[in-house]
């Protein structure tokens, strides 16, 4: 409560923290909260005082006198010649103004039942009814007390039930748990009540119970979200005259009470009156109904078939799509428990002369929707040709029975496309053909098909058609990220490093000069050195993994096992290890930087350097010295972003041969480190380069150069095609911003390794290929 009111007793605007705080000694907490009930809210910073009212509990020194004062005082008043006068009756107690359900209702994250605990009432409480999938598709639910209206689902419980009656867990081993997906507004109960979409998960090994099939949905959304995939689902049911409990209904509410067949089909497509919209009180309470729920309904319409209706749910984005359709289903059950019939979603459900019912899927992803994308639609449905059988396997049971080649279908075995053809395998819409652009239907789903085992495989269908493509493109051109360092930064150096490059066949695509200033206000250094930054400052030994060869190479060079170091405390980062010698940071950095490669100074991995300073093992001890080289004021980089045919030239060879390795002094002929080092005085340098400050820098890797230009220029990734390779691939954008692009440690082929040193000189087809391994091993 940040709000402020008007103390009675005082006058004063108060929050009700600083209320409680005032007469917390002098009343129970329950008290002061039904003074602050009283209390008005403040209007200005500055209120006028208000006399305390006799039905508010004033503060101590606001309190009436006692009676013997009071007499007091009457007396004297009686001897100056003052009448006394007669009390005035007491007022009555201003009736309490009606508490809203929404001012008692709280929001935000449940207490749980610790909580409720606590509670005198739980008038206030919210009810949530968890709804999810059972073994066979059907919905189930159950309903809680809450302390709280959630906000968001992280607000929820992770709730459990009974398995072994769902058909998803054995006897002795039952409980399952219900994960929070979706949060929609409850239209039986009303506000603040809530219903959650839920899915199944094995409480023993945190794995998707039997029939989530969500959770495959929501990784191929996932993988493909890029795309931004629409859905939209006109969902067909038939409603049945109920017969025996707990036996499949066989008669459509449409049909004659003796049982026989209307007349045939044809008045009861969209039509209305008795006898023809059979069925419309039904259709028309679930449309309200989801309507409040939140649910995206977008329209109702009678079918074919007597007493066969149709809802159509979205534009749906990605996994919302089953989400939706599943609570919209939910929803319907429930409607038909007062209506006296069944909700069928048979694709059957009357043999003879009679439509089914089909779940058709309306679908677009940005390439159809933007221009030019009916060439996109035409693509993926030719892909969709070629995976016919596996469709048809996750479109819905007893569609063979519905798919004939009549009432509107395509032969199940058949597959077909066309323009405006309702008889096809896919439609796709005139206004599509005359726009060039826009959507296909899918007219192939079954009214009981699963929405998730739907969406999830027209997505991979799609997501692998297109992403073929993209990834194909994003391997084909090298862009790297080379930047001329501080000490080497002047006109002479970039004049010979542009002539290089540019001799070599590559695109210098921009340059620019990033002054110290900036390079420390942005911590761009930071970023770029992120991983030898962290294992110099923010990481301890112990965390750090050092490959089985590399302590074979440490015991050989420095005459002890890596094992024993580690035992006796004498590894450090370089910020620890300054402070076990006494000197600063900067002073360790120069001690480290006289170090002999091969003697005193090892080379663990990419950014992973280990050197003995004096008796103790310093991780990155030059990192404080070397950051300071970048932000030292009137300093800055040159750099260049260049790209090239990765046909024409292989990264290994851009490394080793047109840059040279990191000791200039063992650099090829020819290569840039070598000319910087040989040519140093001419060039204008105040020093000979050497292993630290060898002139100029380049990525190690196509994934590294994405990484770099992501942080120095703020390249888009998504924009870019290497990076549009990458998340073609499934790779979520996320992942790597967030993780990757820090060079973590990553599981692969049987151990822990750098990332960026797995994808070391790569050419970016097999980093691209080589990625979306590391992903998939990583999940």
């Amino acid at each position: 409560m940040t709000d402020k009111r008007v103390d009675p007793a005082t006058g004063s605007a108060v929050t009700y923290t600083e209320l409680v705080a005032t007469y917390k000694k002098q009343y129970k907490r329950r008290e002061i909260e039904d003074y602050w009930e009283t209390c008005k809210p403040a209007k200005s910073k500055k209120s006028k005082a208000a006399a305390p009212t006799k039905e508010s509990k004033p503060s101590k020194a606001a309190k009436p006198e006692p009676k013997a004062k009071a007499k007091a005082k009457a007396k004297a008043a009686a001897k100056d010649g003052k009448k006394e006068e007669k009390p005035k009756p007491k007022p009555k107690a201003a009736p309490k103004p009606e508490t809203k359900m929404d001012d008692k209702v709280r929001t935000g994250k449940d207490g749980g039942a610790s909580a409720l605990a606590k509670l005198r009432s739980f008038s206030g409480c919210v009810l949530a009814e968890y709804v999810w999938l059972d073994a066979d598709g059907v919905t189930r639910s159950k309903t809680m007390t809450m302390t709280a209206r959630p906000l968001n689902t992280t607000d929820l419980k992770v709730w459990n039930y009974d398995g072994s009656s769902t058909g998803q867990a054995d006897g002795h081993n039952s409980e399952v748990l219900l994960k929070p997906r979706a949060i929609f507004n409850d239209p039986f109960r009303g506000y603040p009540h809530v219903m959650v979409l839920a899915d199944a998960w094995n409480a023993w090994d945190d794995q998707p119970a039997k029939n989530n099939t969500r959770a495959k949905c929501a990784e191929t959304m996932n993988m493909y979200r890029s795309l931004d995939p629409w859905f939209g689902i006109e969902q067909e049911y038939t409603l049945m005259k109920p017969g025996k409990v707990g036996v499949k209904p066989s008669v459509p509410l449409g049909f004659n009470q003796d049982g026989s067949e209307p007349a045939p089909q044809g008045p009861y497509y969209t039509g209305a009156g008795y006898n023809v919209a059979i069925g419309r009180p039904v259709a028309d309470e679930h449309y309200k109904l989801c309507v409040e729920a939140g649910v995206k309904i977008s329209g109702i319409n009678a079918e074919v078939m007597p007493g066969q209706w149709e809802f159509q749910i979205g534009p749906c984005r990605g996994i919302e799509m089953g989400d939706h359709l599943t609570m919209a289903r939910y929803i319907m059950l429930r409607v038909t428990e007062k209506h006296e019939c069944v909700c069928s979603f048979d694709p059957k459900p009357a043999e003879g002369d009679w439509n089914g019912a089909g779940c058709h899927t309306n679908f677009s992803v940005t390439p159809m929707r933007v221009a030019g994308g009916y060439d996109t639609i035409i693509k993926v449905c030719e892909a969709f040709g070629k995976v016919a059988k596996e469709h048809i396997a996750e479109y819905g049971e007893g569609n063979d029975k519905r798919l004939t080649g009549k009432h509107e279908t395509c032969d199940i075995n058949t597959f077909k496309y066309g323009v405006a053809n309702r008889g096809a395998s896919i439609r796709i819409p005139r206004d599509a053909e005359k726009s060039g652009r826009g959507y296909m239907e899918d007219r192939r789903p079954a009214a009981n098909c699963d929405p998730y085992r739907v969406t999830q495989i027209i997505m991979k269908t799609t997501g692998e058609c297109l992403s073929a493509e993209t990834i194909e493109a994003g391997g084909k051109t090298h862009t790297a990220f080379v930047f001329i360092k501080p000490h080497a930064n002047n006109e002479k150096v970039q004049a010979l490093v542009k002539e290089k490059l540019t001799s070599e066949g590559l695109t210098v695509k921009a340059e620019g000069q990033i002054k110290s200033n900036v390079i420390d206000k942005k911590k761009l250094i930071d970023t770029h050195y992120g991983a030898i930054a962290a294992k110099a400052v923010l990481m301890k030994p112990k965390d750090l993994i050092v490959q089985e060869k590399s302590q074979e190479e440490f015991e050989k060079m420095f005459g002890v096992k890596w094992s024993k170091v580690m035992e006796d405390g004498l590894v450090f980062n370089a910020m620890d290890g300054a402070k076990k010698l006494g000197i600063s940071p900067d002073e360790l950095g120069k001690k480290y930087d006289a170090l002999k490669k091969g003697e005193t100074i090892i080379k663990f991995g990419g950014g992973f350097y280990c050197g003995k300073v004096d008796d103790i093992y310093v991780i990155n001890g030059f990192y404080m010295n070397m950051r300071s080289k970048f932000t030292a004021p009137g300093t800055s980089i040159h750099y260049y972003e260049v790209e090239w045919p990765a046909e024409k030239m292989s990264w290994a060879d851009f490394r080793g041969k047109l840059l040279g390795p990191t000791d200039p002094a063992a650099a090829p002929a020819g290569s840039l480190r070598e000319q910087i080092y040989s040519k140093w005085e001419d060039l204008g340098l105040k020093a000979q380069p050497d292993t630290g400050d060898n002139g100029v820098h380049a990525s190690a890797s196509p994934f590294e150069a994405l990484a770099e230009r992501s942080n120095w220029l703020r390249a888009s990734i998504s924009k870019d095609p290497f990076g549009k390779a990458l998340l073609a691939s499934g790779i979520p954008l996320p992942l790597l911003t967030k993780e990757w692009f820090s060079d973590p440690s990553v599981e692969f082929e049987g151990g822990k390794k750098s990332l960026f040193d797995l994808l070391e000189d790569l050419d970016a087809a097999a980093c691209v290929k080589k990625c979306k391994d590391i992903a998939l091993a990583n999940k």
